[in-house]
């Protein structure tokens, strides 16, 4: 996956597929799960991009998101079953019998790595800037439903709501805590390029950060401060691996212990992994998923909602998870992926196959086959004509999604589509979408706890 969806300030459009994460695991560098774990040693894993920042304000993306999550405390989390479970919180937050007003009590223990309390002043830190307006972060946070946040002493914090909401556990209290004698000096509007962006120094997380080699790897170290007692590694090593098969070649050959998107190096790197002897290959249903997303502004080849139901009605997209994946995937059918507890089966809106009902659909949008096979419609910005000729932006060294990106490029060619898979480096994948210049790309997400997709879908958040 590359960005976290749930809160992420990105996109909306239909989905092709959800893919099946599978976390890896190298004997030989892990205790067996029967034994006792024992201390010391260090971890190596595979990190499938690196991050352009790791200050929490700022990041979006699941790789920085994996690396500060060894870092930085959270108030509540999620636990293996995906319920939200107390981390620095001392205890499930108490709610008031009108759902109004949420207590969060904080484990009196807890320190950062530099000796001091973490208080409930770094919790009001952290809210305030989060819901400052002027915060250049690239993740969207709502606090819109508080209407008030006090310290009602060193380890408790009072919220206060405008009316009773559900999501505020999974939406708002599951996260990060910051430093407040850090964070809270610097001007939300400038956060981005502070120096702390690139080398942070106060850690509250079960590690805390010795260096950072940009496209290399992260090396951190045990947090002896930590709350929630000692991790049972001395150091962890993530390596920056972004070529899916040599991430999984490197885990195959010993170079690093846990790669846990294995996924996504296609049939190829799975079936090797499952063979050898000195690999574990976990397979699980997650809260990730692979999407192909559509510029629908006015003048792009996808602004009529016909030309993107004729999309959907023209691509077999179990064939296309399938060879993609080779069964490590499933096809989605909507926004909500079956491993989150809102996913009902039955609500699902499918688009069978039907290439026929696609012609219509795009003869009904306007656009005409012409004879090299390419539609064309009258110019909607201009004078003359436009031909559907696009690009499939595509993350290179993804191969499962390389070869979804060529799959659907055969499909669509049969209703006059012409879209040519680009393979395109993390680093640059992003900024022409953030932008509007693209046609259609191909990426991984993720949704939070909560699949409320308000703050990516409701026009006050794009």
């Amino acid at each position: 996956m590359d960005v976290s969806l749930g809160k992420s300030k990105r996109w909306r459009v239909p989905m092709v597929a959800a893919t099946i994460a599978i976390l890896v695991a190298a004997c030989g560098n892990t205790a067996p799960s029967s034994e006792t774990p024992k201390n010391g040693g260090t971890l190596i894993w595979a990190l499938d991009s690196d991050a352009t920042s790791l200050n929490p304000f700022v990041i979006s993306t699941l790789p920085e998101f994996r690396v500060i999550s060894f870092l930085f405390p959270n108030l509540c989390a999620g636990d293996k079953n995906l319920n939200v479970v107390p981390d620095l919180a001392d205890g499930m937050p108490s709610v008031s019998s009108d759902g109004l007003v949420w207590t969060v009590k904080l484990k009196k223990n807890a320190k950062w790595s530099d000796g001091t309390p973490i208080t409930a002043d770094d919790v009001l830190a952290t809210q305030k800037i989060q819901g400052d307006p002027k915060l250049d972060t690239d993740y969207s946070y709502d606090w819109s439903k508080l209407k008030t946040i006090e310290k009602v002493d060193a380890n408790t914090v009072k919220y206060t709501l405008t009316q009773p909401f559900a999501p505020f556990l999974a939406s708002n209290l599951v996260g990060y805590v910051a430093p407040a004698e850090v964070y809270g000096k610097l001007d939300p509007a400038k956060i981005r390029d502070d120096p702390v962006s690139k080398a942070p120094t106060v850690f509250g997380g079960a590690y805390k950060l010795d260096k950072w080699i940009p496209g290399q790897e992260f090396d951190l170290s045990a947090n002896p401060n930590y709350y929630n007692g000692r991790p049972h590694y001395d150091k962890v090593i993530g390596k920056v691996i972004t070529d899916a098969t040599a991430a999984a070649n490197a885990l195959i050959n010993g170079d690093v212990a846990w790669h846990p998107s294995l996924g996504e190096s296609g049939a190829g790197g799975i079936s090797k992994a499952k063979k050898s002897s000195n690999v574990q290959v976990h397979t699980y249903e997650d809260l990730g998923y692979i999407d192909f997303r559509m510029n629908t502004r006015k003048g792009h080849i996808f602004d009529n909602v016909l030309t993107r139901q004729a999309l959907a009605s023209v691509l077999d997209k179990p064939s296309i998870v399938q060879a993609a994946t080779q069964g490590a995937g499933a096809p989605l059918w909507g926004d909500i992926v079956p491993a989150s507890w809102a996913y009902d089966a039955n609500s699902v809106v499918k688009y069978p196959l039907d290439v026929n009902k696609a012609k219509s659909l795009m003869q009904q949008a306007g656009w005409t086959i012409g004879s090299d096979g390419v539609a064309t419609r009258p110019n909607p910005t201009g004078s003359g004509t436009q031909k559907f000729v696009g690009k499939i932006r595509v993350r290179a060294g993804k191969p499962d999604r390389l070869k979804a990106a060529e799959i659907i490029s055969d499909q669509v060619k049969q209703i006059g589509m012409q879209l040519t898979p680009e393979p395109t480096d993390f680093k640059v994948f992003y900024p022409p979408i953030q932008k509007g210049q693209f046609d259609v790309f191909i990426a991984g997400f993720s949704l939070t706890l909560e699949p409320d997709d308000y703050s990516t879908a409701h026009s006050s958040q794009l």
